[in-house]
């Protein structure tokens, strides 16, 4: 803002101690000043005496200095007040920028509470997630220990069992040859109970046999040494009694008309 400013030319003069009639009581102290200070209010455009060629100029008189002094507050106070104007147009859009600042920063202020709630808000969605997850994890993790545990004694069982089975298919295979056996045995035993049954009849023995108990017994009247009966029991196609318990006698077995002939003694 452009204001007008009126300037003053000032020089050094000795001024007398007194004041001019002419001051008013309001003025006194400024007259006062005005005599103690060396310094004096000269008029704009003309120089002092002895400085031009046209020869020495009269002294202005005091009241001439008197009415410089308002002209000089007034450009002084025009210049404060042009100060105070753009001092006061300063402050004004510094105060008004500070505002729009403090809005801004309010606002933006604001909005990053709001994002850092949001944020945290999301962070904690994102924990306790975590947590589930962690919780879920582990007891995923225990029921594999189960199920691996389980599976390992479920192979030690079917260990056992195989083994258990290695052990029942041998006493099986022992008790199938057993029984073959003991089949074989009891065939036996069912043809010689069925010869036995056969020789129960009268004639089942030759003539000059005796049956005793299921058994053809020829008993020779003649005395004879153990060689010849044995010899005599061979030619009849017998075998010779031996002197054992009677239940393990041996007697020789002949398919003649359906008997079986024993042995002879």
């Amino acid at each position: 803002m452009a204001q007008s400013v009126v300037y003053a030319d000032l020089r050094f003069a000795k001024v007398p101690a007194g004041c001019s009639s002419p001051c008013q009581a309001s003025e006194t102290a400024l007259c006062e000043d005005e005599a103690e200070s060396p310094y004096e209010n000269v008029q704009p455009g003309k120089a002092p005496a002895g400085q031009d060629g046209h020869g020495a100029q009269p002294a202005p008189g005091p009241w001439r200095r008197l009415r410089s002094i308002p002209v000089g507050l007034l450009a002084a106070c025009l210049l404060l007040l042009a100060i105070a104007v753009a001092l006061g147009g300063c402050y004004w859009q510094v105060t008004r920028r500070l505002q729009d600042a403090s809005r801004a920063h309010a606002a933006e202020r604001g909005r990053l509470s709001q994002q850092a709630s949001v944020r945290e808000q999301s962070l904690e969605q994102t924990r306790l997630e975590l947590e589930q997850a962690q919780l879920e994890l582990a007891q995923a993790r225990a029921e594999l220990q189960r199920a691996w545990l389980e599976g390992n004694s479920s192979r030690r069982e079917l260990g056992h069992r195989d083994a258990e089975l290695e052990r029942v298919s041998g006493v099986l295979g022992t008790v199938q040859k057993e029984l073959r056996d003991t089949q074989g045995k009891l065939s036996a035993s069912e043809s010689t109970v069925s010869s036995l049954r056969a020789c129960v009849q009268t004639d089942c023995c030759p003539s000059g046999w005796v049956l005793y108990r299921g058994k053809c017994l020829f008993i020779s009247t003649e005395s004879k040494t153990w060689r010849e009966s044995k010899s005599d029991c061979e030619r009849q196609r017998a075998l010779l009694l031996v002197q054992e318990p009677w239940e393990s006698w041996e007697l020789p077995v002949r398919t003649e008309g359906g008997c079986g002939h024993p042995a002879c003694g």
